[in-house]
């Protein structure tokens, strides 16, 4: 699965913002709720590799998107590779076990 961030680019093009902390400042405006600005400067600068769905919806109600301007989502398609599991019938002989399970009688006591 590919996934595409696109925040920076969003609120460059739509809202003329390219700090982070004017970015936080129209956060803490529009929604009253105030999010770190380190935090702000992961998600302006790299992909996160978890976010809040909470999270996500303040910062889209705050720049006024949908969250697929932001955030792109693209399935991989599956490669024709097939894999069987193996079991008993279509086990090779070579890993197949030699011999039956030990008789429990045959142990000393």
């Amino acid at each position: 699965m590919s996934i595409k961030w696109n925040l920076k680019k969003f609120i460059e093009k739509k809202h003329s913002i390219y700090s982070a902390t004017d970015l936080k400042k129209m956060i803490h405006k529009k929604t009253g709720v105030s999010i770190s600005l380190q935090n702000i400067c992961n998600y302006l600068n790299k992909d996160p590799a978890m976010i809040r769905l909470e999270t996500l919806e303040i910062i889209c109600t705050a720049i006024d998107c949908n969250l697929q301007d932001i955030l792109k989502i693209t399935p991989t398609k599956k490669t024709s590779k097939s894999t069987r599991k193996l079991s008993y019938k279509n086990t090779p002989h070579a890993k197949k076990g030699l011999s039956d399970f030990p008789n429990p009688e045959d142990y000393d006591s």
